[in-house]
């Protein structure tokens, strides 16, 4: 009996019956020549093509048929893939617009516009796929999808234009088979179309309609029949580039000195999807520049990489579970980042992609001397191996440091994952370790650690353990935190209402339980965190609800420098703060959110108080004010820290915009300003004009800004493709 039920469960969680899987099936209809991109589908050629228009409801009631029609066409010819949507509305007036800019700043417009999210397959490998994004406006979006998670690193060179009409919006999107990698001689792709109308927090698709899909999992991709006789080309893409730098120092010479400089990126596919890529004098002068933020921790804050060089398959180079951002072994950051100050990059070179079932990503680059480093050379491999229906194992190699010593570190993972655990839940396990050769003698040089994961819609449980060994310093990795043990477990419960006034106002609560432990390696406990939500809420409108009590218990190791002049003695503390959090729904015009954190802190009182507010119109202007005031009341001490940021962003199309960046904080007593204009002038052919301005607050009786310096860059992106 139980070896029966031994053999049935293992069935359950390793196969994949294909009833599982979407039966849904479409056709793309081959042309000689594709439609003028205009947004409207009023081409005769469109009409070749038979509408798809059996979309389902997955929220907020799975299966059912959507309160409006969505009607998809699919054409090709020889060197683009076309996708027609017609969104209808019956009431146009409502759709939601509010953004032209590309990308959104990495979130592809989540939740605050309509939008039109397209996967695709082109491997039917069911592991990972191209995402494209567009809204009623144009913007568009694109990166990858991996089973649970998405990732829009890539900057893929393709086309969609969008319009608002009578009776709802029309998108026509044009993706060259120059783009995108793709399995010669396969005739079906995997597809998947979501369309999300945010007044009404309704999303469709063609497949994968159950709560618990994920709609970035390939594996719940419809079939998309028909592709055939289509040309890559030969696989080049070379982008050369050239600036233009005008840079002052008010503290120095407080003279313009100028600069010009050139490089170039050249790309080619070795196989279908295997890209290879050289850069020659990197340059990085369109990346928006980093957020300020305040930090009362022990600990370095995390800061995403936005350079584009880095992010191309960086998803490759995703390491093991359950230790994001306390744990990554290569951080691209630490390579031509220093202090904050840029260090200039020589060349790099990277190879990434897959060979049938075995994912590669492999970067060198050299940094030229600069803020006092030398020269250096930096290294980062990764490998992993599809095993079993949605599994991996793998192995990453890093070797460099940022400050010339010998580093290098070693690790391997394991992953199995399932999105069909008893038919239809998600269950994942994750196991990994590293070991680290550095220039530190004697003590534990290796980390490991694993992960237990129920991901679902209903309930989302989790526990982490790792261990960190004394002697860890990964060169071009992230460890904010060192010499310690860490365990986690979670426990959230969702329910979503659907009867009586509470059904009618609710459209789901997020119960959550969560605690965190941190022991030292001699096993003494140096933090508690217990994270309760007795109030989470998201309304049928779209605003979101939430209160937190949250204890804690901190014993510092050592005396805290918690701000200029406020140390916290070393010792035991327990302290309970709480949190109250609203935000309004990120589709209207007018948006306000607000988080309050207050209460004890560790032997005194704290505020914490986050706010923000938001004016959108019709995509073309955007203007954000955030605002983070935090006020401390210890017995060492007082202090308040603040930092403003004001964000607006003009667009008169979706390829020609200007952003403007605005942020000043009072700890480092310094204004700042970032104005980047935006020109796609074609697809992969871009124009940059950056401006970035500094001024030092001085209190010194007048109360005025002085100005530190200012830069203005130029810069051409061509793009040539073979």
């Amino acid at each position: 009996m139980r070896k029966a039920l031994l053999i049935m469960m293992l069935n359950l969680l390793i196969l994949s019956p294909q009833r599982f899987y979407a039966d849904v099936k479409l056709m793309a209809i081959r042309v000689e020549q594709g439609p003028k991109l205009d947004g409207y589908l009023n081409d005769q050629i469109w009409q070749k093509a038979v509408p798809f228009v059996n979309f389902k409801m997955v929220e907020p009631t799975p299966g059912v048929d959507p309160t409006e029609k969505t009607e998809l066409r699919i054409i090709y010819d020889e060197n683009y893939l076309y996708i027609g949507i017609h969104c209808f509305d019956k009431n146009p007036s409502k759709i939601s617009s509010n953004t032209m800019a590309h990308d959104n700043g990495g979130r592809g417009h989540s939740r605050e516009d309509d939008l039109i999210k397209i996967l695709l397959d082109p491997f039917q490998d069911k592991r990972n796929a191209y995402l494209f994004i567009v809204n009623p406006a144009g913007a568009r979006s694109e990166g990858f999808a991996t089973g649970e998670h998405s990732n829009l690193s890539w900057d893929g060179i393709w086309d969609a234009k969008s319009k608002i009409v009578d009776d709802g919006w029309t998108t026509e999107i044009k993706i060259p088979f120059k783009t995108i990698s793709f399995k010669p001689g396969l005739h079906s792709w995997g597809l998947n179309v979501e369309r999300y109308i945010p007044r009404k927090q309704e999303v469709i698709r063609i497949s994968g309609i159950n709560l618990n899909s994920f709609f970035t999992n390939p594996k719940e991709a419809a079939i998309l029949q028909g592709i055939g006789k289509i040309r890559q080309g030969m696989g080049i893409t070379f982008r050369p580039y050239g600036t233009g730098d005008l840079y002052r120092n008010y503290q120095g010479s407080n003279k313009y000195d100028g600069n010009t400089d050139a490089g170039f990126d050249i790309y080619k596919n070795f196989a279908p999807n295997l890209v290879g890529c050289f850069s020659y004098n990197t340059d990085f002068a369109e990346t928006e520049v980093d957020e300020r933020r305040i930090n009362i921790t022990r600990f370095p804050l995390f800061y995403p990489e936005k350079r584009t060089f880095f992010l191309e398959g960086s998803d490759i180079f995703n390491f093991g579970s359950g230790i994001y951002r306390s744990f990554i072994p290569f951080y691209s950051r630490r390579i031509g980042l220093y202090e904050g100050e840029q260090v200039p990059i020589e060349f790099g070179a990277k190879l990434f992609g897959k060979l049938g079932s075995t994912n590669v990503a492999v970067l060198d680059v050299k940094t030229r001397s600069s803020c006092g480093l030398s020269s250096e050379n930096f290294f980062a491999g990764r490998i992993y191996q599809n095993i079993l229906s949605e599994s991996k194992i793998g192995l990453i190699y890093t070797n460099g440091s940022p400050d010339g010593g010998k580093n290098s570190l070693l690790g391997g993972d394991f992953i199995y994952n399932t999105s069909r655990l008893f038919g239809k839940y998600n269950f994942s396990i994750g196991l990994w370790g590293v070991y680290n050769w550095n220039e530190l003698e004697g003590g534990n040089h290796h980390a490991y650690g694993f992960q237990i994961d129920y991901p679902n819609d209903l309930f989302d449980i989790a526990v982490v353990y790792t261990f960190f060994g004394d002697s860890l310093d990964p060169g071009i990795g992230f460890l904010p935190r060192k010499n310690y043990r860490y365990l986690y477990y979670g426990f959230e419960y969702m329910p979503r209402p659907e009867k009586g006034l509470i059904g009618k106002l609710v459209r789901q609560f997020f119960f959550e339980y969560r605690m965190r432990f941190h022991w030292n390696l001699k096993g003494e406990l140096e933090s508690l965190w217990i994270f309760t939500a007795p109030i989470n809420l998201r309304t049928e409108s779209g605003e979101h609800i939430e209160f937190n009590v949250i204890p804690r218990r901190e014993v510092l190791p050592y005396d805290f420098e918690i701000s200029e002049g406020v140390t916290i003695p070393a010792g035991s503390y327990d302290f309970t703060t709480y949190r109250f959090e609203f935000n309004s729904a990120s589709f209207r015009k007018i948006q306000f959110d607000l988080s309050y954190r207050f209460g004890q802190f560790y032997d005194g009182t704290y505020h914490d108080i986050q706010w923000g507010a938001a004016f959108k119109y019709k995509g073309h202007v955007t203007l954000k004010l955030t605002c983070n005031n935090v006020l401390c009341d210890l017995p060492y001490g007082k202090f308040n820290e603040n930092v403003y940021q004001i964000k607006a962003d003009f667009f008169l199309t979706p390829d020609l915009g200007i952003m403007n960046y605005i942020q000043y904080d009072d700890i480092s007593s310094t204004l700042g300003l970032s104005s980047r204009l935006r020109w796609r002038v074609s697809p992969g052919n871009i124009i940059y004009i950056v401006y970035n301005h500094n001024w030092l607050h001085k209190l010194d009786g007048e109360n005025r800004f002085v100005p530190e310096e200012e830069r203005t860059i130029a810069k051409i992106q061509l793009s040539f493709r073979l």
